[in-house]
């Protein structure tokens, strides 16, 4: 669970956890130094049940350094990731643990979710429990992640160890977003697993959290990625043809959040959107952002 400046929501989000119906785990809690009052939260977890181990980062480096650094110290087959401010129901690991158990195929597994607001209040329209198979091929299902942004997988998903061994730790050049990445490097060498029921509640981030309204950073985070796998997934003019289509199509995107961006008055997302098109939109958004 990695954390930072999150002690308001840390502690309830931690005993779902330690609450699940499977209770043989380690809840390790990694710090990327926050400010608040999270160091005191954790050890108080770890005072009062020993299958917590709080864990402050060697350095500031962000969230993928202190999900790395959590790994490191964990000892069990399975490494599922867990954020510090979203709703867990009990058996969401027993779940998810279940198809690894069955499916030897099978590298990561990700469960049903839904979106909530940042009070914990459910969101119809943020709703994915998907009728995906239990088990899917991972190169079909890499693709099947390439065309679109939106990730299908959440990051609150969990990976056999054996397999994160393979393909190596998340990669700190996609930042957030170094999950996507993730699961688009374990489909190289597995299944990918689902379970078709709703496991958790993903909390949406509160107003003037950094990771709210339109985040230019993340975005280009998901880009990147996508980048890297569509020459990774394809080759010769299939590749032309899926590059020169999911780079329209991320054209249109970006255009439509910068115009969205405009007709909400977020002129500070406005601002940044303009600066991150001129030097990188691919054409229409970049035109946007010199007209607009």
């Amino acid at each position: 669970m990695p954390t930072r400046n999150r002690a308001d929501l840390l502690r309830e989000s931690a005993k779902m956890v330690l609450n699940q119906t499977l209770g043989d785990l380690e809840l390790i809690i990694s710090d990327d130094h926050s400010t608040d009052s999270t160091p005191r939260v954790a050890e108080e977890l770890a005072s009062s049940d020993d299958r917590v181990r709080y864990h402050l980062c060697t350095g500031k480096e962000g969230i993928s350094q202190a999900v790395n650094e959590a790994i490191a110290l964990s000892l069990g087959n399975y490494i599922q990731f867990c954020h510090d401010h979203d709703i867990y129901r009990p058996k969401l690991t027993q779940k998810l643990a279940a198809v690894l158990d069955c499916h030897s195929s099978v590298v990561f597994v990700h469960p049903g979710r839904q979106g909530c607001d940042h009070l914990g209040s459910p969101m119809a329209r943020h709703y994915f429990v998907c009728g995906y198979p239990e088990v899917s091929d991972g190169l079909a299902w890499r693709r099947f992640m390439l065309k679109r942004l939106a990730s299908p997988v959440t990051g609150l998903s969990m990976i056999r160890r054996s397999a994160l061994e393979k393909v190596g730790l998340f990669d700190p050049v996609f930042g957030a977003c170094s999950d996507i990445d993730m699961w688009l490097r374990l489909c190289a060498i597995g299944d990918v697993g689902y379970v078709n029921e709703l496991l958790l509640l993903v909390r949406g981030r509160e107003p003037g959290h950094p990771y709210s309204g339109a985040n230019w950073q993340i975005t280009d985070e998901v880009i990147r990625s996508h980048r890297k796998h569509l020459r990774l997934s394809y080759q010769g003019w299939h590749y032309t043809y899926w590059r020169f289509r999911r780079e329209v199509e991320i054209d249109l995107r970006l255009l439509i959040d910068f115009l969205n961006s405009i007709r909400h008055r977020r002129w500070n997302d406005v601002g940044r959107g303009r600066t991150y098109l001129r030097g990188h939109g691919p054409l229409l958004s970049r035109l946007a952002a010199w007209v607009l």
